[in-house]
């Protein structure tokens, strides 16, 4: 559409997975590692995390076209539905016999093949794509491929590449054997700035063909598109195109910052902040941006088979659907992806100027070294670690602290305390919503049980862990490597409405809720104490703002959202959404 106009040979933010346009940035190129390790290793699983659009796919690729004719490859990106279809699969994109439903003779054809290409001196590696939604079944199967071996090595190599959710369904009870044998993990986060700036003059080198890259986006224009995407590159990539076409309509041959709201507003995500105007209700919008883009069902979903975190050892159960009934709300734990969105924007340049190479990275913050915060972690047995982390989060909310004789049980600690306990599964982008300090479950090297640690704080680039009773500033790397996503978080019902509601409900709770939701910018009517069809589509409208989901009844997830959005409230935060 626009390549000759800007002196390119090919359209460089194009959203297909192409190997030629991959961006190594420090996480990109240790995931890369990670699966080269992998395939010469063959000594258990690879394990490839990353947030939604940050080029999993692309690395994959990117990965694959670089192998010899010296590996065989199965490539699934449509994870099969069962174990005998898995195993079909693979046979045929091995190019072996697949015809037929008996999973022995899918398995003895797999194993005579794999035997004779190692005795070939050849490879065979299985990747799979989108891997979170495999079922439980269909990951025994694989790991009972894993058993396909000598007495030296594996003879089949296995990637699982998939979302955040991957994590933490490998924590699945049954699934104990196959998380042991998983060697190589890898997460991919989002960019920082300097990488997406360097990403984008990265894809306009290759689209045009060779160095230097062209001059298209002004310095506030690349700074706009980080702010907007936040680093997620399927974003930078739409936000990026929309502004080349905007700046083509208007026969401008350099890309502003205004293109950029331009494209933004075209792409009919958030209203960006700027363009607001000043009343309530829409700055109750433009607050709404604090939301996080592309939440999945934030806290509706609940999986039945979650391991939840229990502090204080209670056994493990099964949680049932979060979406409770009026007549009584189930604690299940809460599973959700999140993506940041974009903060308010910048004002817009008086003039374009030539963008300019890549800026100075902002200085980096203050942070422990790793290791060192390993070796404190495994030093504390996981009951000490449970009691300090417990006692952090009551500090932060000002409460009585855990008495000596106390058991370390947050659903009880926080009843008696006047605070209930949220157990949930997401990820950090998550706890940014909530924007309260939580208790998270990390995994280090060397211990035998998971340690318990306090986050009370969250900033670009770090977190501040509260480790037997010591604020310790960590990078994010240090969260990608050691936390699967399992958390609690305190939180207050300040206006007592009691359990989940919905269309239909009445009384002193109902009107409390309406008071809260035109506090918040978010509905205009009386306060009737009846959840009436203009109260149900106020809280729609509250939840999709905040990327919530969009179901109208008045939830645990709700509510802490809306106690933050309508402000005057007691509560600790992590400074994610100041």
């Amino acid at each position: 559409m626009y390549e000759r106009f800007f002196g390119l040979a090919d359209a460089p933010f194009r959203l297909t997975p192409d190997p030629r346009y991959l961006f190594l940035s420090p996480k990109h190129a240790e995931a890369l590692a990670h699966l080269k390790l992998g395939l010469r290793e063959s000594s258990g699983f690879v394990c490839i995390t990353g947030d939604v659009g940050t080029g999993k796919t692309t690395l994959l690729r990117a990965f694959l076209a670089g192998l010899g004719p010296e590996t065989a490859t199965a490539y699934i990106f449509n994870p099969p539905l069962s174990a005998l279809e898995l195993l079909k699969t693979i046979n045929g994109e091995l190019g072996l016999f697949a015809k037929t439903r008996s999973r022995k003779k899918l398995v003895d054809a797999l194993n005579v093949h794999l035997l004779a290409q190692r005795e070939a001196g050849r490879r065979s590696i299985v990747i799979i794509d989108e891997a979170q939604a495999l079922s439980i079944d269909v990951l025994e199967q694989l790991r009972l491929l894993s058993n396909l071996e000598t007495t030296t090595e594996k003879l089949l190599r296995i990637v699982l590449a998939g979302q955040p959710q991957l994590r933490a369904l490998l924590l699945h009870p049954e699934l104990v054997q196959l998380n042991q044998r998983i060697t190589l993990r890898w997460h991919m986060g989002p960019l920082s700035r300097r990488e997406t700036v360097a990403y984008v003059l990265h894809r306009l080198r290759i689209a045009a063909g060779g160095d230097p890259p062209p001059r298209i986006f002004t310095r506030p224009a690349l700074r706009l598109v980080y702010r907007i995407s936040r680093g997620v590159p399927r974003v930078v990539n739409m936000v990026a195109h929309r502004s080349m076409v905007a700046a083509f309509a208007a026969e401008r041959r350099v890309v502003n910052a205004a293109c950029v709201r331009q494209a933004y507003r075209e792409i009919g995500a958030l209203p960006l902040a700027a363009a607001a105007p000043a009343s309530r209700r829409t700055a109750w919008a433009a607050a709404a941006v604090g939301a996080c883009l592309g939440v999945v069902a934030l806290g509706v979903v609940a999986l039945a088979w979650r391991p939840e975190l229990r502090l204080g050892g209670a056994s493990e159960s099964p949680a049932p659907s979060a979406v409770a009934t009026p007549a009584e709300e189930t604690p299940a734990p809460a599973v959700a992806e999140v993506t940041p969105p974009p903060p308010a924007a910048e004002p817009a340049p008086p003039e374009a100027e030539p963008a300019a190479p890549v800026p100075a990275a902002d200085p980096a913050p203050p942070v422990t070294p790793a290791d060192e915060v390993e070796r404190r972690l495994a030093s504390l047995d996981a009951r000490t670690s449970e009691r300090a982390a417990v006692g952090a989060i009551l500090a932060a909310w000002h409460v009585r602290p855990l008495a000596d004789d106390e058991a370390a049980d947050l659903a009880q600690v926080a009843a008696r305390r006047g605070l209930e306990d949220l157990r949930l599964v997401g990820n950090g982008n998550m706890l940014r919503l909530l924007d309260l300090p939580a208790i998270l479950e990390l995994h280090i090297p060397g211990a035998d049980q998971p340690r318990a640690v306090a986050l009370t704080g969250m900033s670009d680039g770090r977190s501040v862990l509260v480790i037997d009773g010591s604020p310790t500033p960590v990078d994010a790397a240090f969260l990608d490597r050691h936390w699967f996503g399992a958390a609690h978080v305190l939180w207050r019902d300040f206006e007592a409405l009691g359990r989940t509601f919905g269309r239909g409900w009445h009384g002193a709770p109902v009107a409390r809720l309406q008071a809260l939701l035109r506090r918040a910018g978010a509905y205009e009517g009386k306060e009737t104490g009846q959840l009436d069809a203009a109260t149900e589509a106020a809280v729609r409208a509250f939840q999709r703002a905040r990327f919530l989901a969009v179901d109208g009844r008045v939830g645990r997830l709700t509510r802490i959202v809306l106690y933050a959005a309508a402000g005057g409230y007691p509560r600790p935060a992590l400074g994610a959404s100041s």
